[in-house]
């Protein structure tokens, strides 16, 4: 008997120390769990919190006065590759028009994309994205303009790469500089209504 009650004891002594380290534990988890809700929290609200969206007459003012600031960069470009003014000319002219309905097209697109837009305008990591993108098929669209404008395959890869590394960081700026024009913006989701 007396040996059969110092066993039970130990088990009972095992138990409540086997207790105690589940307890620990699970006090632990519970506090690592806390933490993820706390990390997820920010996320979650910018998922579902305010955004806008673009008017349509704002997209195509936007693509518009774009065009008018990159022309006077391709043209400044066009003629100092070209040497020749009509030519310089006559590649903003057609670029122009391609790009201005191309852009629109663009902003109209990422209107419907909500990554990295709140309430208050597109954040930086949006605009670079954008810019990026656009400058991959404006490379493309001066290039060929202005190679069949200039007569030369080279003359348009100059002109379109010294486009491409001047208009970027000018994209990004103008495209920023837009999240404080309210016009033409209009809130959804406010309230976590969802529309």
């Amino acid at each position: 008997m007396g040996l059969s009650r110092t066993v039970t004891k130990s088990r009972i002594v095992a138990r409540e120390r086997q207790i105690r380290r589940l307890e620990a534990a699970l006090k632990e988890e519970k506090c690592l769990f806390q933490l993820d809700r706390q990390e997820l929290k920010p996320l979650s609200a910018v998922a579902v919190g305010p955004t806008f969206q673009e008017t349509t007459s704002r997209s195509l003012l936007k693509a518009i006065g774009w065009r008018v600031v990159a022309g006077f960069i391709t043209f400044g470009s066009s003629y100092y590759f070209t040497g020749k003014l009509l030519t310089a000319l006559a590649i903003v002219g057609s670029d122009f028009a391609s790009k201005v309905v191309t852009m629109f097209i663009g902003e109209r697109l990422f209107n419907k994309v909500n990554i990295g837009r709140s309430a208050t305008g597109d954040g930086v990591s949006r605009s670079v994205m954008k810019a990026l993108i656009w400058r991959a098929i404006a490379f493309l669209n001066t290039a060929t303009i202005s190679g069949l404008v200039s007569g030369s395959a080279g003359i348009g890869a100059s002109i379109a790469s010294f486009d491409a590394i001047v208009k970027t960081s000018l994209m990004i700026a103008y495209d920023q500089m837009w999240n404080r024009i309210e016009w033409g913006k209009e809130l959804e989701n406010v309230d976590g209504d969802g529309i």
